[in-house]
């Protein structure tokens, strides 16, 4: 990472975690470009896996993604075999998602991107250092 210029609000916590999340984000895009997927599809999986089938409009909702951007994300995960749509039997005009194993073996497999972006990320502290950040951000974010 590039050292921070000097900002008005260098030495102000706000400021280094901005910068140290955009570089983390830029990490996982890089890793998961590498890794040839895409982190939307990523989003979309993990909730699935984590939470759960759901009616696309919730899923929408769950990850804050537009639900019109959704269905083009879907209808490529399901081209890819990474989830299946069915009629809801409740009300046949919405969908219900659900991911596939071979949905969960790719969020498995995109879970190691993300760990090695980390890393990359993590690389000058000790193992210790990185405990303590864990924990002290889990605290700054109510998480705790």
């Amino acid at each position: 990472m590039k050292k921070s210029p000097n900002h008005r609000l260098s030495d102000h916590v706000l400021f280094a975690l901005g910068r140290s999340s955009q570089h983390a984000q830029r990490l996982v895009r890089q890793h998961m470009t590498d890794g040839g997927v895409r982190t939307q599809h990523y989003h979309v999986l993990a909730s699935l896996s984590d939470e759960g089938e759901a009616v696309q409009a919730t899923l929408a909702d769950r990850i804050g993604f537009d639900r019109s951007d959704l269905v083009t994300l879907l209808d490529e995960l399901e081209e890819l075999k990474f989830l299946a749509r069915r009629v809801d039997p409740a009300d046949r005009r919405r969908k219900i998602v659900a991911i596939t194993l071979a949905g969960e073996r790719q969020v498995d497999a995109m879970d190691e991107l993300i760990r090695a972006a980390e890393a990359e990320l993590l690389e000058p502290l000790t193992a210790a250092e990185r405990k303590t950040l864990l924990a002290l951000l889990r605290r700054v974010s109510g998480d705790q």
